[in-house]
């Protein structure tokens, strides 16, 4: 989000989650609509958005050649393990490799934009914590209104249509599981909230505090190599809980896959497996 390392991750990061032949065009731009999408969150100099292209093109080819393999394998394996049938055990391992995997890319971004965060003067950080401002006020609004019922419809909704994007229909049954998970789960909605907010005035502080760029590098990685460091007690104990809860969840949802849901489930994540190795040969190609 914004000119920080996150940038990258919404750059680079959410085009995957795109449908087949969309993540592909998505994601050989993304270096593109990277640069188009700064201008929006801040006004760069032109000695800094000179300076940030290349760095975005390195990244993307890094991402590019380095993570693109990685992801196919990880989709690959997944998709073999829901053929035979999803165990707890299969939940933390993919659970633990998909946080390693975005703690690697995003340290590697926190690394590669720091030496042009570092220039970024007071009325530039001043804009940027307005966006997140304005960030934050739209996603309390859409995620944590007031009103409850407004809000569990729209927690609810959030976690049917990510179900429904790998396993088709759901089954009332089915569904009504994921509203019991997400109603007990509110609390975590909440805390990931207050998260996100202290990760943002934690980034701004680094921003405003540091110029040496190595050393703002240095805080950056750390933020996301190491973000229970800076987390609450409460917080680390509902993410916990959220993990062991949503294993069982999704074990408990695989056994009630039809034959048709289960071929859906393998063949989306098939999918993607293939067009990460898609993207990944193109750049060796290309290199």
């Amino acid at each position: 989000m914004v000119v920080c390392p996150r940038f990258f991750l919404l750059a680079i990061g959410a085009p995957a989650l795109a449908a087949c032949s969309m993540t592909r065009v998505a994601y050989d731009n993304a270096d593109t609509m990277l640069r188009f999408m700064v201008p929006s969150y801040i006004d760069l100099d032109a000695a800094q958005a000179d300076d940030l292209t290349p760095r975005i093109v390195r990244f993307h080819q890094w991402h590019r050649s380095s993570e693109l393999p990685a992801y196919a394998a990880l989709l690959r394996s997944a998709s073999q393990r829901a053929g035979k049938g999803i165990t707890a055990e299969d939940v933390a391992w993919g659970l633990a490799v998909v946080r390693s995997r975005y703690r690697k890319f995003a340290a590697k971004a926190a690394e590669d934009a720091a030496p042009v965060l570092a220039t970024l003067g007071p009325a530039q950080l001043a804009s940027l914590e307005r966006k997140f401002a304005e960030n934050n006020e739209k996603y309390a609004k859409k995620f944590l209104s007031s009103d409850d019922k407004e809000r569990r419809r729209s927690q609810l909704k959030r976690m049917l249509e990510r179900f429904r994007d790998f396993a088709g229909d759901l089954s009332p049954d089915q569904e009504a599981r994921i509203e019991r998970f997400a109603l007990d789960h509110e609390r975590h909605v909440a805390l990931r909230y207050e998260e996100r907010q202290r990760w943002q005035r934690d980034c701004v502080a680094a921003l405003k505090a540091e110029r040496k760029p190595e050393e703002l590098g240095r805080q950056l990685v750390e933020m996301f190599r190491k973000p229970e460091l800076r987390r609450s007690e409460e917080f680390i104990r509902e993410d916990k809980r959220w993990d062991e809860d949503l294993g069982q969840l999704i074990v408990d949802l695989d056994r009630s896959l039809s034959p048709k849901q289960r071929a859906h489930v393998v063949r989306r994540l098939s999918d993607y497996a293939e067009d990460f190795t898609v993207l990944s040969g193109m750049g060796k190609e290309a290199a």
